[in-house]
């Protein structure tokens, strides 16, 4: 797997975290690899747990490439295109689940 993929997921993942949960972040745990996935989660303790799952394939004779990402946590929750921009665009509209 690519780290600057990686990488900049966690960056765009931290900066989603302090414009839009400011202080009731806790902390923005991972990439945690997962057999072939890779999973960030967005803790909080006045929202619901957002999580990230960037899920991989390998072909044979290469390196593992994004085959799909995936949010879970906000609304709407919805698969993405397997690209950082779709991810960045996602973030930029959705809403917080409050826990309460």
């Amino acid at each position: 797997m690519d780290k600057n993929i990686l990488d900049e997921t966690t960056r765009i993942l931290t900066e989603f975290a302090r414009t839009k949960f400011s202080a009731e972040v806790l902390e923005v745990k991972g990439p945690y690899q997962e057999g072939s996935n890779y999973r960030w989660r967005l803790v909080s303790n006045r929202y619901k747990e957002v999580t990230v799952v960037l899920r991989t394939k390998k072909l044979p004779f290469s390196k593992p490439s994004v085959s799909a990402m995936e949010v879970h946590g906000l609304e709407p929750t919805r698969a993405l295109k397997p690209d950082l921009q779709d991810l960045q665009d996602l973030l930029g509209k959705a809403e917080l689940v409050s826990l309460g």
